[in-house]
């Protein structure tokens, strides 16, 4: 064989395409390239949390299959499915329409694993009596669109047969893969079995105006729940929204939801994030219930709960919008509890906001959605704390009994909002209460706070704060809706609050108090005047402290980040009978079913305060934020498998650069070969 006379200019030509394949394939981003995606990939829309289909809802339906169900079975006009066993099977992917209605049977997708398969219903009505009304068995995915100006509905009995018991078919729609529910017609589910809507992937509902009635969950999912402008009616014997994946996310970007459940109205074995919407939750147990962290940035939030009213077992992070809790138990409990912003009003029979650090959750320290890195396995860091920078928060609890408003097993942080607090004056009702024999301090560097309630074991700031204080026991217990008003020297009121409950103490800080400068106390008609002589002073009015009054708390921990211990988790307390005290009624029915509306930072750790705390070390405590800094959640923390930063080089990508050093090597092989 002779040997091409330009074998060596072929030679260089292969080797020097190969390596611009290489350095194209390695930095093609960087160099403008754009990466050719399937339309429903995540990274299709400007959400990392919705696709362009998810959000489809008025998708061209020109050569769709027709599906026509009449009754005791159903009609098929077009490829794709066929009819069987009273009802109809989807068996490849592609568009179908859906009307008419259905007596006794099932339309099942049992497509292709890769099969993308969009359902129109189109003012459908099935009943099944042993098992699911849609069976979603396998695809890709599946898009069930809701028409518009239609009304659909599925029910179903209250025993499945054996084969779908044994299937583990648990709703009246039930889906094997992947679900999105959108378009603006209306769906109504009744369920009898066990839950509503069963999804053992991931369910996304972007649209339409949905009512769900099971004797269990209403919305059961496990590898995630995504909501965006959809009105949805909950009625369950369990829980409302039920997300059982671990390290799936319940993110819900706006709608509006009405919940009324036995179990929790929303539970979360991940994380919960709300950024928007309007939310109306009554619970005979938690309103909200995460086995990880709760973030609330925006939205409406009213919930009525006969336990907590919102619980997470990390943290809760409330940056916008508005929370309301006219009856709970405890108002918001967790390890940590951060509020930058947003309108809180709770009205509690026990504490207000509860950072319960030695509740034994065993998890880092709080990266949200996240455990500590760097922790050793096994590791406890149970660090608590409760930190408002911004905002408003409103705790009134008129029926306490040793309940405070802020409590917290570790430190309490303020540094901006306006704080307002009323707990009865008699017994162990703190307004204030932080782990001070533990190491804890409570300090304060911004914001104003009036924290009316009981003197007995009352704490004031600690001396580490950098804003003045007064904590004032007037001696004697002042009956409900009497002011409290500060006045500079001048006459100014700096503070004005008339607390519902009575009190016998009252803690005063604001940005205006300065060290050295005289101000007037008045409760009611009675004035008395206080000389800042130390940054958190203490005074007794004329009737002198209340027994067993406490001056000022901080005591320093022995830690050299400052953070106190926290002590153990608080117990609940009891009624006469041995049963948790029934919270009292505030007014508003159970939320009526019959008619449905249209659709209508994190940061890490609290900032240092800069605060005379004792420290041999630095403290490790990110700094504070600006002020006015937007703080906006970090997806890259919230979403698994979504690209929205730097990523770890993947698998498929070393395979793909792998081969082309293999195309480059056979290429040196061939140049040589043949050189020879």
């Amino acid at each position: 064989m002779s040997t091409h006379k330009h074998i060596d200019l072929i030679c260089v030509a292969v080797l020097a395409c190969t390596l611009l394949l290489t350095i194209l394939f390695i930095n093609g981003k960087s160099i403008g390239l754009e990466t050719i995606v399937d339309r429903d990939a995540e990274g299709s829309s400007d959400s990392v949390f919705f696709t362009l289909n998810d959000r489809d809802g008025s998708w061209n339906t020109a050569g769709a299959t027709k599906i026509t169900l009449a009754g005791d079975h159903a009609a098929v006009t077009g490829g794709g499915a066929y009819a069987y066993d009273g009802g109809a099977v989807i068996a490849q992917a592609g568009r179908y329409v859906l009307s008419g209605s259905l007596t006794n049977g099932s339309v099942t997708v049992s497509a292709d694993s890769g099969a993308k398969v969009w359902l129109l219903l189109d003012g459908a009505d099935i009943y099944c009596e042993d098992n699911a009304c849609l069976i979603v068995e396998q695809a890709d995915k599946v898009f069930l669109t809701l028409a518009e100006g239609t009304e659909n509905s599925m029910s179903s009995g209250a025993q499945y047969s054996e084969a779908a018991a044994a299937d583990n078919i648990g709703g009246v729609l039930f889906s094997r893969d992947d679900l999105a529910v959108n378009g603006s017609g209306s769906l109504s589910i009744t369920g009898a079995y066990k839950h509503g809507i069963d999804v053992n992937d991931e369910l996304v509902i972007t649209g339409g105006s949905i009512s769900v009635e099971a004797p269990q969950d209403a919305i059961h999912a496990n590898d995630g729940l995504r909501i965006e402008n959809a009105a949805l009616k909950l009625r369950a014997g369990d829980e409302g929204l039920n997300l059982q994946g671990e390290e799936a996310l319940l993110y819900i970007s706006s709608g509006d939801i009405e919940i009324t459940s036995e179990g929790a109205c929303v539970k979360s074995a991940g994380g919960l994030l709300v950024e928007d919407g309007s939310f109306r939750l009554r619970s005979s147990a938690d309103g909200i219930h995460s086995a990880d962290s709760v973030v609330i940035t925006g939205g409406a939030l009213t919930i009525n709960a006969a336990d907590d009213g919102i619980h997470a077992d990390k943290a809760v992070s409330i940056s916008g919008g508005s929370l309301k809790i006219p009856s709970c138990y405890e108002g918001v409990e967790a390890l940590t509890i951060d509020v930058a912003g947003g309108e809180i009003e709770i009205y509690p029979v026990d504490d207000g906001m509860n950072a319960n650090g030695g509740s034994g959750f065993g998890f880092g320290p709080p990266g949200m959605f996240g455990q500590n890195a760097d922790a050793d396995e096994g590791e406890k860091d149970e660090e608590s704390w409760i930190h408002i920078s911004g905002g408003s928060v409103t705790i009134v609890n008129k029926t306490a009994r040793d309940a405070d408003g802020l409590d917290s097993n570790g430190d309490i942080l303020i540094s901006g909002g306006s704080i307002r607090i009323s707990l009865p004056g008699s017994g162990s009702n703190n307004a204030i209460d932080y782990g001070s024999e533990s190491g804890g301090v409570c300090e304060i560097c911004g914001g104003d706070v009036v924290a009316c309630g009981a003197s007995m074991m009352a704490e004031n700031f600690s001396d580490g704060s950098e804003q003045c204080s007064i904590f004032f026991s007037p001696g004697y217990t002042a009956s409900a809706e009497t002011s409290v008003t500060l006045k500079d020297a001048s006459g100014k009121v700096l503070l004005s609050y008339i607390p519902p409950c009575s009190f016998s103490s009252v803690a005063l800080s604001c940005p205006e108090m300065q060290l050295g400068e005289t101000y007037t106390v008045v409760i009611g008609d009675r004035e008395e005047q206080i000389t800042l002589d130390a940054v958190n002073t203490t005074n007794a009015g004329t009737g002198g402290f209340g027994a067993g009054q406490m001056g000022p708390g901080g005591g320093r921990g022995e830690r050299p980040d400052g953070m106190g211990r926290p002590g153990g988790r608080a117990v609940k307390p009891e009624g006469e009978d041995g049963t948790m005290p029934v919270p009292p009624d505030f007014g508003g029915e159970m939320p009526d079913f019959s008619d449905m509306p249209a659709p209508p930072d994190f940061g890490g750790p609290p900032p240092e305060f800069g605060s005379k705390r004792e420290s041999g070390e630095p403290d490790q405590r990110e700094p504070e934020q600006p002020e006015n800094a937007q703080q906006e959640p970090d997806a890259s923390l919230l979403v698994e498998g979504v690209e929205t930063g730097p990523q770890p080089v993947s698998s498929e990508t070393r395979r793909m650069i792998g081969a082309c050093f293999l195309v480059l090597a056979a290429g040196i092989l061939f140049a040589v070969k043949y050189k020879a």
